[in-house]
Protein backbone atom coordinates (compact mmCIF):
# COMPACT_ATOMS: atom_id res chain seq x y z
CA UNK A 1 0.00 0.00 0.00
CA UNK A 2 1.57 3.90 -1.00
CA UNK A 3 -0.05 6.41 0.20
CA UNK A 4 -1.01 9.60 -1.69
CA UNK A 5 0.66 12.90 -1.20
CA UNK A 6 -2.67 14.20 -0.92
CA UNK A 7 -3.40 11.68 2.37
CA UNK A 8 0.42 12.61 3.26
CA UNK A 9 0.14 16.63 3.18
CA UNK A 10 -3.41 16.25 5.16
CA UNK A 11 -1.49 14.39 7.76
CA UNK A 12 0.94 16.82 8.10
CA UNK A 13 -1.54 20.20 8.52
CA UNK A 14 -3.43 18.14 11.17
CA UNK A 15 -0.30 17.16 12.96
CA UNK A 16 0.59 20.83 12.70
CA UNK A 17 -2.11 22.32 13.67
CA UNK A 18 -1.91 20.55 16.59
CA UNK A 19 1.65 20.88 17.47
CA UNK A 20 0.30 24.85 17.14
CA UNK A 21 -2.56 24.24 19.91
CA UNK A 22 -0.39 22.28 22.07
CA UNK A 23 2.24 24.98 22.01
CA UNK A 24 -0.27 27.53 23.28
CA UNK A 25 -0.10 26.14 26.32
CA UNK A 26 3.96 26.45 26.95
CA UNK A 27 4.90 29.21 29.09
CA UNK A 28 5.59 32.63 27.45
CA UNK A 29 8.67 34.69 28.77
CA UNK A 30 9.11 38.32 29.75
CA UNK A 31 9.51 41.56 27.99
CA UNK A 32 8.26 39.76 24.58
CA UNK A 33 11.41 37.41 24.45
CA UNK A 34 10.35 34.23 22.41
CA UNK A 35 9.67 31.35 24.61
CA UNK A 36 9.98 27.88 24.39
CA UNK A 37 7.03 27.69 21.91
CA UNK A 38 8.95 29.59 19.10
CA UNK A 39 10.65 26.59 17.64
CA UNK A 40 8.18 24.15 17.48
CA UNK A 41 5.65 26.94 16.34
CA UNK A 42 7.92 27.52 13.18
CA UNK A 43 8.66 23.65 12.32
CA UNK A 44 4.61 23.79 12.33
CA UNK A 45 4.40 26.36 10.25
CA UNK A 46 7.03 24.43 7.70
CA UNK A 47 5.24 21.56 8.08
CA UNK A 48 1.38 23.32 6.89
CA UNK A 49 3.03 25.08 3.87
CA UNK A 50 4.73 21.34 3.30
CA UNK A 51 1.48 19.68 3.59
CA UNK A 52 -0.38 22.42 1.27
CA UNK A 53 2.75 21.61 -1.27
CA UNK A 54 1.44 17.73 -1.50
CA UNK A 55 -2.00 18.28 -1.02
CA UNK A 56 -2.00 20.67 -4.63
CA UNK A 57 0.98 18.19 -6.04
CA UNK A 58 -1.49 15.40 -5.54
CA UNK A 59 -4.80 17.06 -6.77
CA UNK A 60 -3.33 18.04 -10.03
CA UNK A 61 -2.12 14.78 -10.68
CA UNK A 62 -5.88 13.02 -9.66
CA UNK A 63 -4.21 10.37 -7.81
CA UNK A 64 -6.12 8.50 -5.58
CA UNK A 65 -5.89 8.90 -1.31
CA UNK A 66 -4.57 4.97 -1.15
CA UNK A 67 -3.18 3.20 -3.60
CA UNK A 68 -2.90 -0.88 -2.11
CA UNK A 69 0.74 -1.52 -4.07
CA UNK A 70 2.38 -4.40 -2.02
CA UNK A 71 5.19 -4.42 -4.99
CA UNK A 72 7.58 -2.06 -3.40
CA UNK A 73 7.89 -3.47 -0.15
CA UNK A 74 10.87 -5.91 -0.15
CA UNK A 75 11.92 -8.35 3.35
CA UNK A 76 15.09 -6.39 3.30
CA UNK A 77 13.35 -3.08 3.32
CA UNK A 78 10.88 -4.36 6.36
CA UNK A 79 13.71 -5.43 7.91
CA UNK A 80 16.00 -2.17 7.97
CA UNK A 81 12.58 -0.76 8.92
CA UNK A 82 12.34 -2.48 12.14
CA UNK A 83 15.71 -2.04 13.01
CA UNK A 84 15.40 1.77 13.04
CA UNK A 85 12.61 1.34 14.94
CA UNK A 86 14.68 -0.93 17.06
CA UNK A 87 17.35 1.58 17.33
CA UNK A 88 14.74 4.12 18.67
CA UNK A 89 13.70 2.19 21.41
CA UNK A 90 17.52 0.80 22.03
CA UNK A 91 17.84 4.98 22.34
CA UNK A 92 15.15 5.74 24.81
CA UNK A 93 15.90 2.68 27.14
CA UNK A 94 19.41 2.91 27.27
CA UNK A 95 20.69 5.83 26.57
CA UNK A 96 20.46 7.19 30.56
CA UNK A 97 22.47 4.53 31.04
CA UNK A 98 25.05 4.44 28.56
CA UNK A 99 25.21 8.04 28.16
CA UNK A 100 24.20 9.85 25.13
CA UNK A 101 28.02 9.53 23.44
CA UNK A 102 28.27 5.55 23.40
CA UNK A 103 24.79 4.73 23.02
CA UNK A 104 24.83 7.57 19.59
CA UNK A 105 28.00 5.65 18.52
CA UNK A 106 26.89 2.06 18.42
CA UNK A 107 23.17 2.83 17.46
CA UNK A 108 24.95 4.45 14.19
CA UNK A 109 27.86 2.25 13.92
CA UNK A 110 25.47 -0.67 13.68
CA UNK A 111 23.74 1.11 11.55
CA UNK A 112 25.53 1.74 9.07
CA UNK A 113 27.54 -2.12 9.28
CA UNK A 114 24.18 -3.35 8.75
CA UNK A 115 23.66 -1.17 5.63
CA UNK A 116 27.46 -2.39 4.61
CA UNK A 117 29.03 0.63 4.87
CA UNK A 118 33.34 -0.45 5.16
CA UNK A 119 34.07 -0.51 9.16
CA UNK A 120 36.97 2.35 8.64
CA UNK A 121 34.25 4.64 7.09
CA UNK A 122 31.00 3.56 9.47
CA UNK A 123 33.94 4.29 12.58
CA UNK A 124 35.01 7.94 11.62
CA UNK A 125 31.17 8.43 10.62
CA UNK A 126 29.51 7.35 13.39
CA UNK A 127 32.51 9.10 15.54
CA UNK A 128 32.07 12.28 13.65
CA UNK A 129 28.02 12.28 13.60
CA UNK A 130 28.17 11.75 17.52
CA UNK A 131 30.85 14.37 18.19
CA UNK A 132 29.06 16.55 15.73
CA UNK A 133 25.53 16.23 17.60
CA UNK A 134 27.37 16.25 20.93
CA UNK A 135 28.81 19.88 20.25
CA UNK A 136 25.60 20.80 18.48
CA UNK A 137 23.12 20.51 21.30
CA UNK A 138 25.24 20.01 24.53
CA UNK A 139 27.49 22.90 23.75
CA UNK A 140 26.04 25.24 21.62
CA UNK A 141 22.23 24.95 22.40
CA UNK A 142 22.94 23.71 25.99
CA UNK A 143 20.50 21.06 25.85
CA UNK A 144 20.78 18.49 28.56
CA UNK A 145 21.62 14.98 26.99
CA UNK A 146 22.12 12.19 29.32
CA UNK A 147 25.23 11.52 31.22
CA UNK A 148 25.46 7.53 31.68
CA UNK A 149 27.46 5.33 33.57
CA UNK A 150 30.84 7.21 33.43
CA UNK A 151 29.49 10.82 34.04
CA UNK A 152 30.55 12.13 30.68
Amino acid sequence: MRVSNTAIGLGLIIFAIAVLVYTQTFPALEKGYPGPSLFPNVLAVLFIIAGITLVVQGVRSGERILKFDSSGITGSGLINIVLALGAIIFYIYLSEFLGFQITSFVLLFGLMKWLRVSTPWSLVMACGVTLAIYVLFAKILLVPLPWGLWGW
